[in-house]
C-alpha cells in the first residue's frame, strides 16, 4: 500500500516534465498513442508471462476497458500532453490538482457512495486552498489563459470520471491485465485522432531530440508500466476519493522539479501553500471511509 502510493504521489508528479520535454519534438498525441501503446504491451507481456493459463478478457471486459481508456489517456493524457506545448508543466499540474474536487462527487453521483464525509470535505477544500495559493505565488504572467484553464479542467474532470468508472465496468480480475487494457485501446484511439486531425504528420525523426526520446520513455517505463499498475491496484482495494488524494501531491513535486531542473521561480507563497496541501492529503489519507455500494 504504501508503495503504490509513493509511486502514484511522486513519480507521477515528475511526469509533468516528462510530458513537457517530450512534446518538444515529438506531435503530442502520436506521443501519447506510443506511450500507451508501449507501456499497454509490456504490462499485457508480463501479466502472460506470469500467468499463462489465465484466460483472455470477456468482451464485456474490453468493452469496460474502453471506457475508461477513452476517460484516462484520451480524455485527460491526451488532452494534456496538447495544452503542455504552450502551458508550464508546473501550472497544468496545478490545474490537475482539481481531481479529487470531482473524485467524491462523482462518486456520490454514480455510486451511490453517499455525500463525501466532514472530515474528507474539509481536507478537499483544504487542498484546494493550498492550490489556490501555489496558483497566486506562481505568478504566471499570462502563461495560461481561460480557455486552457477550462481545457485543464475538463482533463482533470475526465480523469476523475474514469476513477469512478473502472469500479462500475467490467474489468479482468488480474490487477496487470486491468492497466493493461485500457492502455491498448487509448492507443488505438489517439493513433487515429492523431491522423485525423493531422499530428501524425508532423513527426519529423530528424528533429526528434534525446531529450524528448528520454522523456517518452520515462512515461512507458516508470509514468505507465510503474505507476499506472500501481493506481489500478490501489482502485480495488481503497476508495475513490482516497486514490486521488495523489493529485495534491502532484503538484508539488512538479513544481519543485521545476525550481530545480526548469529554473522555475520557488518563493515562501508557494513553499506555505506546499504544507498546506501536504497536510490535506495527510488528513483525506487517513479519514475513515464511508461505505461505498460496492463494499455493501
Amino acid at each position: 500500500m504504501v508503495a503504490a502510493f509513493a509511486a502514484v504521489y511522486l513519480v507521477w508528479g515528475s511526469t509533468f516534465l516528462a510530458i513537457r520535454w517530450a512534446v518538444e519534438t515529438i506531435p503530442p498525441l502520436s506521443m501519447m498513442a506510443g506511450r500507451c501503446l508501449l507501456g499497454g504491451g509490456l504490462l499485457l507481456l508480463i501479466w502472460r508471462l506470469r500467468d499463462r493459463s489465465a484466460p483472455w478478457p470477456a468482451p464485456g471486459e474490453w468493452a469496460g476497458a474502453l471506457v475508461v481508456g477513452l476517460l484516462l489517456f484520451v480524455g485527460c493524457h491526451g488532452l494534456l500532453a496538447y495544452l503542455e506545448q504552450r502551458v508550464p508543466s508546473g501550472i497544468a499540474a496545478l490545474c490537475l490538482a482539481t481531481i479529487p474536487l470531482f473524485v467524491p462527487l462523482l462518486a456520490w453521483l454514480v455510486t451511490g457512495a453517499g455525500p463525501p464525509a466532514a472530515r474528507m470535505s474539509a481536507a478537499l477544500l483544504a487542498g484546494f486552498c493550498g492550490v489556490a495559493l501555489l496558483v497566486a505565488a506562481q505568478e504566471s504572467g499570462g502563461a495560461l489563459d481561460a480557455r486552457d484553464a477550462g481545457l485543464l479542467l475538463f482533463s482533470a474532470f475526465c480523469w476523475a470520471a474514469g476513477t469512478v468508472v473502472s469500479r462500475r465496468v467490467r474489468m479482468p480480475a488480474a490487477p496487470l491485465a486491468t492497466a493493461a487494457l485500457p492502455l491498448l485501446l487509448a492507443s488505438v484511439a489517439l493513433a487515429l485522432l492523431a491522423i485525423l486531425t493531422g499530428d501524425a504528420g508532423r513527426i519529423d525523426p530528424g528533429q526528434i531530440t534525446p531529450r524528448s526520446v528520454a522523456g517518452m520513455l520515462y512515461l512507458v517505463v516508470m509514468g505507465t508500466v510503474v505507476t499506472f499498475a500501481a493506481f489500478m491496484w490501489l482502485l480495488g482495494h481503497v476508495t475513490p476519493s482516497r486514490v486521488a488524494t495523489y493529485a495534491f501531491v502532484n503538484p508539488v513535486v512538479a513544481v519543485l522539479l521545476g525550481w530545480a531542473i526548469a529554473d522555475e521561480p520557488l518563493t515562501g507563497g508557494m513553499l506555505a501553500a506546499t504544507c498546506v496541501i501536504i497536510a490535506a492529503v495527510a488528513v483525506a489519507v487517513t479519514s475513515p471511509a464511508r461505505a461505498t455500494a460496492r463494499q455493501a
